[in-house]
């Protein structure tokens, strides 16, 4: 039977989303919402890239979700995060029951609570777009690390790569090997510069340093500081085990590990990981990403101290946290 598939934003991101639902291996129809006609044409073109089933796959293309007339197996929501929690409760009240959503999934944790509530109403399920614990590099960490025991886990890289962007995927990794979601975080280390976001004059950026800890005493570092090599660098230790990931390069260096043979590191992008979860979700009504309520505590610490940060610098008080 046909799977039916929305796809609301088809940007650069959305387009990668686009490519990994033109992989699946069944009959899909695709309807794609989306504005602006220079991503519409970069999706397109994106299309054109890799080889797909081009007689069972069927893409329509609308400006907006008012012209939408199916609901979908699955929708993914891509656009930025400011008013997006107005477009998930529209999509919802249009019939749609199952979501995939881009982090950051909202900008506060009113909007985060009513989704989750808009959700519970509706009989909906959705998930975070936070992929790295889908890693098979890290699910094979992972089988390597003592079980409950405290472990420290810190990343750097340089600033540019976006502090505010991509933090949550460190903090929901953390929580993911601790298997303990409630994080509490420490952002009294951040730079006081607020940089520019490159996805909107509105929205903020950040570097320096956010720590957190967790029950059992495991503790979190994520350094983005502009002196800091452009590689992503991801240590986790915890007694005489260190692993040290280069995620840039692809390398993996241990010390204290029994393991015979070699480790090594894949970073897995969105036009390849989003067909198995896209699937998992349609197969098996569930997938490896975090559920929305999964990520609520790494959402709400993010938001908590990124405002707090904002306020010293600005004396000004933020409702909504200025991060997509």
């Amino acid at each position: 039977m046909e799977k039916k598939i929305i796809l609301v934003g088809c940007g650069n991101i959305g387009s990668r989303h686009l490519q990994a639902i033109a992989k699946l291996p069944y009959g899909i129809k695709v309807d794609i919402v989306e504005p602006n006609d220079d991503a519409q044409n970069l999706a397109k073109s994106r299309l054109d890239e890799i080889s797909f089933n081009k007689t069972d796959h069927k893409f329509s293309w609308y400006k907006s979700i008012s012209e939408l007339t199916d609901t979908g197996d699955i929708t993914i929501v891509t656009t930025y995060s400011v008013g997006r929690v107005n477009l998930i409760i529209e999509l919802m009240n249009k019939g749609n029951r199952r979501f995939l959503i881009e982090k950051m999934v909202c900008q506060s944790v009113n909007e985060y609570n009513h989704i989750l509530e808009e959700l519970k109403n509706h009989n909906g399920k959705a998930w975070v777009n936070i992929t790295p614990r889908c890693f098979k590099s890290y699910r094979k960490i992972k089988e390597f690390l003592p079980k409950e025991k405290a472990i420290n886990f810190s990343v750097k890289t340089n600033s540019k790569n976006g502090l505010g962007t991509n933090a949550i995927h460190y903090i929901d990794l953390f929580s993911w090997l601790i298997e303990d979601n409630k994080i509490i975080l420490d952002g009294k280390s951040l730079s006081d510069e607020l940089l520019a976001n490159k996805r909107g004059a509105n929205l903020k950026e950040f570097s320096g340093t956010i720590t957190g800890i967790a029950n059992d005493d495991s503790s979190l570092s994520i350094t983005f500081l502009p002196e800091l090599h452009d590689e992503i660098i991801v240590e986790i230790s915890i007694d005489t085990i260190k692993i040290l990931i280069d995620e840039t390069n692809g390398k993996i260096t241990t010390s204290g590990l029994t393991y015979n043979g070699d480790l090594e590191f894949t970073y897995e992008h969105v036009s390849s990981t989003s067909t198995e979860i896209i699937n998992n979700i349609l197969q098996d009504d569930n997938c490896q990403l975090p559920t929305l309520l999964d990520s609520l505590n790494g959402h709400s610490e993010l938001f908590r101290i990124f405002n707090a940060h904002i306020t010293k610098i600005s004396k000004e008080n933020v409702e909504l946290c200025p991060i997509t």
